[in-house]
């Protein structure tokens, strides 16, 4: 089918937002061939989908709409994430990013840990999670068998409305479509395209597992279970990439002890190896080599008093059990690090409200509503940001930030922002493709807008930028870039291998540029438009440790066991050498000649002292929010740094050894944009449009007459 879904208004020809053509997607009928199910339900299947429903108990920790600086430190009571509204801690980044395979479908093994998930039945153990452990199961407290709730990748339990076979629902608040076939089987898409298959838990009339995973093109992972229900095998296309899971303790026989990845022609590799304590949580990570990556401690009640980084940084926690009007559960009451971190926290749950103290006798403190969303914050200066949630959604619908400025978004009914109202009155504005989730059209608050076109399958098609330059892109059946035609005509072409990786690239003139792999799909070798050819060496973790250069010189790489580097030899023979603290900062740099710079940190992380190769230090003195204060340079002089509620410099003072003052003052608008600076001797002032493009510079001395006029530099944009 090569059928394009078009909504050009412009042309006459619409496509009403009330219609799914060809796009999110139900399984019409349930087929038992293994790809063609993911095939059918990404081209064939039509019909209209409602907005329906997914309720939680406990929001969404990733990101949301308008998710900055301020929005993080909101919605997280600690620095190392604990939820400021439910107590719970939460473990989901690159620490716990066991493995990553590249594929048409890449396999990626991401542990999270969510105290909120009580399922014991997991490969790792209560709390942790990956995502090919998602499942659909009755919701508790029904006996109606269309009633299911979705367990996220994330351990979030998500109760869905009613769905009868051969019907569906989109939730906009959690980007999700739920759809049910004739027969029963369910399938769950994301937004960005992933598709989550689900068949009958032969060990569980009332639960549903995941089959496959799937994508727009077709692409997928199919998963196997062996006679207990565990996973056992993920494979794409051809076992390309495959992974074997192992289990080999009698007394947790669902706990995973070694994950090896399978090749067509090659040895098993062992990627990590797991480590249980005799409750069943995971204590201990290791990589291939047998290096300890990660260490964890619980209490009696499976919740996580300990998690340590491979440089040997320990993170603590205490926990109380609470009952709240919305909840009862355990919740984090206090936080500790190796290196002095301390933190106490205090919920008053009646009026849901936390109180976060430091080790520095700084408090900050947290609100939310019923719906576990933060709803306002006060910062450790005493400045409040307020926030404001839909109802049923979830969706940030406005913010007012520390210093006034209102922020107001938008949305369509599927969830998706299409205006942004910034403080000056500005919008953005975004027209989403009615089918496949992804912006269709982009207006900046200067009326600068592009256009996207998309294929049968959800790809990019064309970008057309203001000037209405056109940029086209074609692709392979696997959705990858193969040819890139520019606004000159120029083409550009791209080869892929059966792993998926880049294996040559084509430029407008002719010229290649290859890239060559090994069976571990690492890089190996580069060779460029003129054959010469960069290699790449690894260790047995897979670290970079050397780079062989095109005329035979080489450059080599020494990481510690996290795969940080330590230690680097130039072509030269030259050596520098990094030495870290447990959190990986660095403490100290020695060059080639032996000159040290060494760094110092307070227990919050905030730099204090840098001695440079000379043995002269500087100190920093930080203000109550973290931001520099004051730097005293090694001649005794120094700067001071004033802030606004939106943390942009507002003053900074000049102080010599003997005293004296040097002074300038910065104003900024309502959206932090440099508006002015006076300094002792003049004014200078900054014109933007409304794009944030520097349009003016203006500057009169101090000492200029009325008639003198001023300096002024202007500047212009395509």
């Amino acid at each position: 089918c090569e059928a394009r879904v078009v909504n050009e208004p412009g042309n006459g020809a619409f496509v009403s937002p009330d219609v799914r053509i060809g796009g999110p997607l139900l399984v019409v009928r349930d087929i038992r061939s293994g790809r063609s199910q993911i095939t059918l339900v990404a081209t064939v299947a039509l019909m209209f989908l409602r907005p329906g429903k997914m309720l939680s108990k406990i929001a969404c920790f990733a990101a949301s709409v308008g998710m900055g600086v301020m929005t993080q430190k909101a919605i997280s009571a600690l620095p190392h994430p604990v939820n400021a509204a439910t107590g719970a801690k939460y473990l989901a980044d690159d620490d716990d990013f066991d493995f990553s395979l590249p594929g048409h479908f890449p396999l990626d093994w991401q542990r999270v840990y969510s105290s909120r998930d009580d399922r014991t039945e997991g490969m790792f153990g209560q709390g942790w999670s990956v995502m090919y452990e998602v499942s659909l199961g009755r919701t508790p407290g029904t006996a109606d068998e269309n009633c299911m709730t979705f367990v996220s990748g994330m351990g979030r339990r998500l109760d869905m409305e009613a769905v009868l076979p051969g019907s569906g629902f989109y939730s906009p608040g959690e980007g999700l479509a739920v759809r049910r076939g004739e027969q029963g089987h369910w399938l769950i898409s994301s937004d960005d395209g992933q598709f989550f298959l689900f068949e009958a838990d032969p060990h569980h009339p009332q639960r549903q597992r995941l089959k496959m995973l799937g994508d727009r093109n077709s692409n997928c992972l199919n998963l196997y279970y062996d006679e207990l229900g565990r996973i056992t095998q993920i494979s794409g296309e051809q076992q390309r990439p495959c992974i074997r899971l192992h289990y080999e303790l009698a007394a947790h026989p669902r706990r995973v002890t070694q994950i090896y990845q399978h090749f067509p022609e090659t040895a098993p590799l062992l990627l990590r190896r797991y480590r249980y304590d005799e409750a069943g949580d995971l204590n201990g990570v290791y990589d291939s080599t047998g290096h300890l990556l990660r260490e964890f401690a619980y209490d009696e009640n499976h919740c996580m008093t300990l998690h340590r980084q491979p440089g040997g940084e320990g993170y603590y926690y205490q926990w109380s059990w609470y009952e709240g009007p919305d909840d009862a559960a355990w919740r984090v009451t206090g936080h500790h690090t190796d290196s002095g971190e301390q933190y106490r926290l205090a919920w008053s749950l009646a009026s849901r409200r936390l109180c976060v103290t430091d080790g520095l006798g700084r408090t900050r403190y947290h609100q939310w509503d019923a719906q576990n969303q933060v709803t306002a914050y006060q910062d450790e200066a005493g400045q409040v940001t307020t926030f404001r949630w839909s109802d049923e959604e979830r969706l940030l619908l406005g913010m007012t930030d520390a210093q006034g400025g209102k922020w107001r978004y938008v949305y369509d009914r599927q969830g998706h922002i299409t205006e942004t109202h910034d403080p000056l009155g500005r919008v953005a504005q975004t027209q989403w493709h009615p089918v496949w989730h992804q912006p269709e059209t982009e207006v900046d608050a200067a009326g600068n807008s592009w256009c996207c076109e998309y294929d049968e399958r959800g790809n990019l098609l064309a970008v057309t930028d203001p000037l209405q330059q056109n940029t086209r892109y074609q692709y392979d059946r696997h959705g990858q870039v193969v040819q890139i035609t520019d606004a000159r005509g120029g083409n550009k072409y791209l080869q892929w291998n059966e792993d998926g990786q880049l294996m040559r690239h084509t430029d407008c003139s002719g010229s290649q540029t290859a890239w060559f792999y090994d069976e571990r799909t690492r890089l190996i070798r580069m060779t460029d438009a003129q054959s010469h050819s960069t290699r790449y060496g690894y260790d047995d973790s897979g670290h970079l440790t050397e780079v062989i250069l095109a005329d035979g010189r080489t450059v080599n790489y020494q990481s510690d066991a996290a795969g940080r580097l330590v230690k680097y030899t130039s072509p030269m023979g030259r050596i520098t050498r990094w030495q870290r603290d447990g959190q990986g900062r660095v403490r100290s740099r020695t060059d080639a000649t032996g000159r040290r710079t060494a760094f110092g940190y307070d227990a919050y992380g905030r730099l204090v002292t840098l001695t440079n190769e000379n043995g002269e230090s500087y100190r920093f003195r930080h203000d109550v929010l973290d931001r520099l204060a004051e730097q005293i340079n090694p001649d005794g002089c120094r700067q001071t740094y004033r802030y606004n509620a939106l943390n942009a410099v507002t003053e900074v003072v000049f102080t010599g050894d003997r005293g004296g003052e040097i002074r300038h003052r910065l104003a900024r608008d309502a959206a932090g944009r440099l508006t002015a600076k006076e300094t002792a001797d003049s004014r200078t002032e900054y014109v933007h449009d409304a794009a944030d493009q520097l349009l003016e510079i203006r500057r009169r001395r101090s000492d200029a007459g009325e008639t003198d006029a001023p300096e002024i530099i202007r500047f212009s944009y395509d």
